[in-house]
């Protein structure tokens, strides 16, 4: 009849056991002696045997008791640590949060944004997932990821997002280059330079930037060669292979043998959001991690939290 056994049981028996006298024992549990030892004997009767030996001067364990201490002493540790699995992982404090993000964000607040997070959320496992924005909505919406770092224009309904950063472009030139040295240029100077560009396939939102961004400027740029990752058309700019306008943040990346020059105001900046599915909006471990997000992007964790239109 063990499993008619009750928690209370286990820890009258249990400070009982550590006592060895029945008033301090029910003291400690909050509780009068009588129901104390109501309780006390209820366990016996379910074990059916002793666990204590009882006189008018001592009470001590029985051979059982002794080795039943023992053992319920593991199983309420172990629940109470069950209990508190489940409560840090409901309040968002324990289990894994995957998070996208393109290898542009590294060097513009995503390492300060996790270094934070893991030093106040040790015991929660943060996985970053390389994806473009593109796949990143994608494996939004299957549930792949449940935060991503976005630069797309436009965002599913079923997706929340957050403007965490916008910033001007600027022109980044290999240092061998004549202009090189310039800190402000116009951009109409570079009208016959060969452009390595992010391909179209993988980022249309930068793609367009850019280009519009040149014919502002009178000319539309040639391209020479497309890329996947910005961090990759900055290598191809470093080894002379072409020049490229990017997020002017992305001049503290520290690649080598790279120049930025200012081309000044434009309309046309690159915007990065923060995006999350409007169901998981109510999640725990979501919430700090945005909460750790806005406080290093320096955004209001939810008041500028606006679903994205679409382009008409």
């Amino acid at each position: 009849m063990s499993h008619v056994i009750e928690l209370r049981h286990l820890r009258h028996f249990i400070a009982l056991a550590q006592e060895l006298h029945f008033g301090r024992a029910a003291q400690r549990c909050n509780i009068s002696q009588p129901p104390f030892s109501v309780s006390i004997q209820q366990l016996e009767q379910h074990l059916g045997f002793a666990l204590v030996e009882r006189s008018s001067h001592a009470v001590r364990l029985t051979a059982a008791g002794a080795a039943f201490y023992d053992e319920a002493e593991k199983a309420l540790a172990q629940v109470d640590q069950a209990v508190d699995v489940a409560a840090r992982i409901n309040g968002g404090m324990q289990g894994m949060l995957k998070v996208g993000f393109m290898a542009s964000m590294m060097p513009r607040g995503l390492k300060e944004t996790v270094a934070a997070f893991e030093a106040e959320y040790p015991q929660v496992e943060l996985q970053l997932v390389e994806l473009s924005s593109a796949e990143q909505v994608i494996a939004l919406q299957r549930r792949q990821i449940q935060f991503g770092f976005v630069h797309i224009g436009g965002l599913p309904g079923t997706v929340r997002s957050q403007e965490l950063l916008r910033e001007p472009f600027v022109l980044c030139l290999p240092e061998s280059h004549s202009r090189a040295t310039d800190t402000h240029a116009a951009l109409a100077d570079f009208r016959e330079e060969l452009f390595v560009l992010f391909a179209r396939t993988y980022s249309p939102t930068y793609y367009d930037h850019v280009v519009s961004i040149c014919v502002q400027a009178g000319f539309h740029p040639k391209i020479r060669h497309e890329m996947r990752h910005w961090l990759t058309v900055m290598t191809c700019v470093a080894m002379g292979m072409g020049i490229a306008l990017v997020p002017a943040g992305l001049a503290r990346t520290g690649l080598r043998g790279l120049r930025f020059v200012d081309i000044g105001e434009s309309a046309i900046q690159s915007v990065v959001r923060g995006a999350w599915l409007e169901s998981e909006e109510d999640d725990a471990m979501l919430r700090i991690w945005r909460n750790v997000v806005s406080r290093v992007w320096g955004q209001p964790a939810v008041a500028t939290a606006t679903r994205a239109t679409k382009k008409k």
